[in-house]
């Protein structure tokens, strides 16, 4: 089955990318990391493997997105392996900004930004509010600071 995380946001590119490097990174998109053992890359924490690159150009080439594919995993340690082979050609290639990420779990909240090396970090996200369990669907959500519950 498998857990899933939504991202939303974009990364944008320190520097205008050329043509060259988008199609660069449009042939990295959608490979399995398994299958490129020449791309270095961190294992995430339980010491599993990262398996596909789920980012896609932004419609105005601006950077780089989420592709909307289900199953992503360590979003982080992905974009560090697209600028790291970047940077193999390209040795100024630096993203940009945020992608907020929410897991299923409604308490699985982060978000993802480049630090100064122009690496990608992962931030957890407190909840704000107050964690509520329905009593007919067990579905959890938060109720608001200024809600009257």
């Amino acid at each position: 089955m498998g857990y899933t995380t939504d991202f939303e946001g974009t990364l944008t590119f320190a520097h205008e990318a050329t043509a060259p490097q988008l199609a660069a990174l449009n042939r990295m998109f959608g490979e399995d990391c398994r299958e490129h053992p020449e791309w270095a890359q961190e294992n995430d924490d339980y010491g599993l493997s990262l398996n596909y690159v789920s980012l896609k150009l932004a419609d105005d080439f601006s950077g780089i997105q989420w592709s909307g594919m289900k199953k992503t995993y360590r979003m982080d340690l992905l974009v560090n392996v697209v600028t790291n082979e970047m940077r193999k050609t390209w040795p100024d290639f630096t993203l940009a900004g945020e992608l907020m990420a929410q897991g299923e779990d409604i308490e699985d909240r982060w978000r993802l930004y480049i630090d100064a090396a122009g690496m990608a970090q992962r931030e957890d996200l407190a909840l704000v509010g107050k964690l509520v369990t329905c009593p007919l669907c067990e579905g959890r959500f938060v109720l608001g600071e200024d809600s009257d519950a």
